[in-house]
């Protein structure tokens, strides 16, 4: 299968990130790691005209959020990831309480 380079775009602190290489383009909510850290793709349709497509994503770490300008914008893309997290034990699904792995599909 063909890889597809995307450069990834902050859109909390409006930074540009390393590109990387896909399989194919994330959906909105997709995780991403980044650096070592957990990204969620937000407004995947930023800039897809670009060479290579930008996608905008944000941080699940927020370091002084005071300075997030939209602040709304920024909790409805981590609800659209959120939807995509399971927590599962040995009997299923389950609460965060009582689960033994969570996974981000």
């Amino acid at each position: 299968m063909n890889k597809i380079v995307i450069k990834p775009y902050n859109v909390i602190d409006h930074t540009d990130l390393p590109e990387m290489s896909v399989d194919q383009i994330p959906a909105d909510g997709d995780p991403i790691e980044i650096k070592g850290e957990l990204y969620y793709v937000c407004e995947n349709n930023y800039k897809q005209q670009s060479d290579p497509p930008v996608i905008g994503v944000i941080p699940l770490v927020v370091r002084d959020p005071a300075k997030v300008l939209n602040i709304k914008n920024y909790i409805h893309c981590l609800s659209i990831a959120h939807r995509k997290v399971l927590f599962k034990n040995d009997k299923g699904i389950c609460d965060l309480d009582n689960c033994d792995e969570m996974i981000i599909s």
